[in-house]
């Protein structure tokens, strides 16, 4: 029986793949944090944890954290596939890291895109969440701004896990032919 390779797993090619993959996801890490300054100079709202009070405002606080922390590893991560100092960093642990971007930011996206698709159609008039319009953008008429960019969001979100998904997929072909 003859195995036959074929060009997207060859070494040079898988390598250029990777290369190709991990800057997309760099730079949509880029523009996801672009989208937050444009959320920000906008005025739309964010949850404060300063608006919480005991272990409600610190489960807030330790949340930020995390997310800090997930956008740090985020920036660095898609990065460390492609350039020579990630590989110091052991490839099961960029692996995982990449897979878990896949399934948090997929996900998230995901369930997003389809709980506004149900509230807006009427299907489930409370979303998937059982959330109130009031309860979800803070007005029982938000403006048109805020339901636009709570759409973007969530599209961005579930382009995420793709693009990371797509990634981890280019990383463990350049894994396997080296």
């Amino acid at each position: 029986m003859r195995i036959l390779r074929t060009a997207s797993s060859s070494g040079p090619e898988a390598v250029r793949v990777n290369r190709v993959a991990a800057y997309t996801a760099f730079a949509w890490v880029m523009v996801f944090l672009a989208w937050h300054v444009v959320w920000a100079l906008t005025g739309l709202a964010w949850p404060e944890a300063s608006e919480r009070h005991g272990a409600a405002r610190v489960v807030a606080e330790a949340f930020s954290v995390i997310v800090l922390l997930m956008v740090a590893v985020g920036v660095a991560l898609p990065l460390a596939l492609v350039q020579a100092w990630g590989r110091r960093v052991p490839a099961w642990m960029l692996a995982a890291g990449v897979w878990f971007g896949c399934v948090l930011l997929g996900a998230r996206g995901f369930s997003g895109v389809a709980d506004a698709i149900a509230r807006a159609t009427g299907v489930l008039p409370h979303g998937l969440t059982g959330m109130t319009t009031e309860q979800v953008y803070g007005s029982a008429h938000p403006s048109v701004w805020a339901r636009v960019a709570g759409a973007v969001t969530d599209v961005m979100f579930a382009v995420g896990g793709v693009v990371f998904g797509v990634a981890g997929v280019a990383f463990r072909r350049v894994q396997r032919t080296s």
